[in-house]
């Protein structure tokens, strides 16, 4: 693990927690290394070196101790109502070793109550086979062997369940990444397959994993006619999906994933244009947004809540609210670059943030600083919304050089035969060049009349910067003043 940064993640509390624990055992040097990475966790080790006169191997060592001290403090900082249930299937063994035979099967009978309840078919896996060999010697074994049969095809059934959902979710972002036809295709046979597993049998979970795909897909996804029909309606899938989540509240995974369906309600009711339910949820999910961010949510993309915040804030007309956020708050945001489609989408957000705040000398930082942190050469799309975008703030800082160099790159790009379907792209490299050099006379009229053009083409899969107002950025007085 990342020694380093996962000190710099705890919380203060959490934090004091573990020097308190090192200064009360005399642990001096451990705790002094600790407040060093906690401080300076760019050069935690040469500044603890400069400090205490110590031997490499002892260094080692006192590394090594500090490295598992971490790992026993997250460990037992894990909680779980239900952990007494798992400690109670992990002592089976001894339940059935240690005991009459008539109270190990009226216990694990009992066991099994708790379990079919909790969803849970590893353990009825342990359960129902010690149950088969209790009764080894009278008709109930065949019964037993039927039942762990059946818990070993539902535990299969819900680890593909699983990996559905992490497929779903890395073929998305490849196809937010490319917007190809091929990604498209495999979201369609996704959805399909996790409604298939879903009706092999009856399980809270498997529905609930089942509401993540379809309820994502009807609201990101192009889902044809003829298969949106058979899913259910999305206001019946958010009903019994809060009912399972509150029936089992206790159960640490849905306690864990209430913040994404309140997320996925969040965008339904935005889509459908439900503002006063939208704004309530929007709020919720605002002061929770690097929880909705950077925490883990089976792989569900909830990164396009950047851009619902953009949209709030142009329509509230608060853009200075939201550059002081973007200030204090979310450029501190720790996104890691793994998973580009969200480290685009946090740099995006930054980059608009300051755009429209007129600051396009930052916004044009943000773009650049992005485009080399990760090669988007292999994405497409991605990699025309930021040329573009970059190309478009050079224009207005009146770089001229920057922004032709940028210019001549995309339009050959565009020649490419892989990227026909952008062919109104052009349209944008039009108003980029009038923008930056056409006559002033005619320069009013000949953006007009190509950014009508931009605003009837730009729809659909491929389009690009849908956030930016191209009327409002070119055809105003103060850019007229300019020419």
């Amino acid at each position: 693990m990342d020694l380093y940064k996962i000190i710099t993640q705890l919380t203060d509390l959490e934090f004091e927690e573990i020097y308190n624990t090192f200064t009360a055992n005399k642990a001096d040097k451990s705790a002094a290394f600790l407040r060093i990475i906690r401080e300076n966790p760019e050069t935690p080790d040469k500044q603890f070196l400069e400090e205490f006169d110590i031997s490499p191997s002892a260094f080692y060592v006192l590394k090594s101790r500090l490295n598992q001290k971490i790992e026993t403090f997250l460990l037992n900082r894990v909680g779980d109502p239900n952990l007494h249930v798992m400690r109670r299937v992990l002592a089976v063994n001894e339940l059935v070793f240690n005991n009459p035979r008539e109270i190990s099967v009226a216990a694990l009978r009992k066991l099994e109550k708790e379990l079919l309840r909790f969803d849970f078919p590893y353990g009825l896996m342990i359960v129902y086979k010690e149950l088969q060999n209790l009764h080894a010697y009278d008709d109930n074994s065949q019964f037993y062997r039927s039942r762990y049969n059946q818990q070993v095809a539902n535990a299969v059934t819900m680890d593909k369940a699983v990996d559905t959902v992490i497929h779903f979710f890395r073929t998305w972002d490849m196809f937010y990444l490319n917007r190809k036809e091929r990604d498209h295709a495999e979201l369609i046979r996704t959805i399909e397959k996790i409604q298939n597993l879903n009706n092999l049998y009856e399980s809270h979970r498997m529905y609930i994993y089942k509401c993540i795909i379809h309820l994502y897909g009807m609201m990101f996804v192009d889902i044809p006619p003829t298969l949106r029909i058979d899913m259910e309606p999305a206001e019946v899938m958010f009903e019994k999906a809060f009912e399972i989540l509150k029936e089992y509240q206790e159960d640490s995974f849905y306690g864990s994933i209430n913040l994404l369906f309140n997320y996925l309600r969040f965008v339904y009711f935005e889509e459908q244009g439900i503002t006063d339910k939208a704004k309530f949820f929007f709020e919720l999910l605002d002061n929770k947004l690097e929880d909705v961010i950077t925490r883990y949510h089976l792989n569900v993309n909830t990164s396009h809540f950047f851009f619902y915040k953009l949209r709030h804030h142009i329509r509230t007309n608060t853009i200075p609210q939201m550059v002081k956020d973007a200030d204090d708050n979310v450029s501190i945001f720790e996104i890691e670059p793994y998973r580009i489609s969200y480290y685009l989408n946090f740099n995006l957000y930054l980059a608009h943030v300051y755009f429209m705040d007129h600051n396009y000398k930052k916004a044009t930082r943000i773009l650049y600083n992005l485009r080399n942190d990760v090669n988007l050469r292999k994405h497409s799309h991605a990699d025309l919304e930021v040329k573009f975008f970059l190309a478009l703030c050079y224009v207005m800082m009146e770089d001229f050089d920057l922004a032709n160099q940028l210019i001549l790159s995309l339009q050959r790009q565009l020649r490419k035969g892989s990227l026909n379907r952008y062919e109104h792209a052009k349209t944008l490299l039009k108003i980029l060049s009038v923008a930056l050099g056409g006559k002033p006379r005619t320069r009013a009229k000949n953006l007009k009349v190509n950014i009508d053009k931009w605003k009837e083409e730009n729809v659909g899969w491929t389009r690009l910067l849908p956030e930016i107002d191209l009327e409002q950025v070119f055809l105003n007085d103060e850019f007229a003043a300019r020419s």
